[in-house]
């Protein structure tokens, strides 16, 4: 039976998966305009990809632990309380969260290429917080 969590981690995994594959295309081999049409591609992907990433991480705790959260920050902190992952992982959680909001609100050119450097330690982060609730799903159906 497919769940609520199924359905929004194989929407995580698919998007995460789509996210890493941009990253594949290095924005100094193409002329400025497609380098910089490229990067905002991948910076769009990262967006979608953490909406995406406490979404699913709210209905995780909602459906393993009981926990009903409403925000990125309150879910990003149930997550590591409920031991899950660590303090390093709540950080760049947070910090994701932070800059997907900046870019959501303000868009600033330097902003927007300081948070493009940080993309390939999302996906790296993404991942981590993937695997733990696989992991937990896993030690539950067993």
């Amino acid at each position: 039976m497919e769940t609520k969590f199924t359905r929004k981690l194989n929407d995580l995994e698919a998007a995460l998966a789509n996210f890493r594959d941009s990253l594949t295309l290095e924005p100094a081999l193409f002329p400025d305009l497609v380098a910089d049409n490229i990067k905002s591609g991948q910076i769009q992907k990262f967006e979608f990809t953490v909406e995406l990433l406490w979404k699913t991480v709210q209905v995780f705790l909602y459906e393993v632990d009981g926990v009903d959260v409403i925000t990125p920050k309150s879910v990003a902190k149930e997550f590591v309380e409920a031991g899950y992952s660590d303090y390093d992982a709540y950080e760049l959680f947070i910090r994701a969260v932070n800059d997907r909001n900046q870019l959501s609100h303000i868009y600033r050119q330097e902003m927007a290429e300081s948070i493009w450097q940080r993309l390939p330690e999302y996906i790296r982060m993404v991942e981590q917080i993937i695997r733990a609730m696989q992991s937990k799903i896993k030690s539950v159906h067993c």
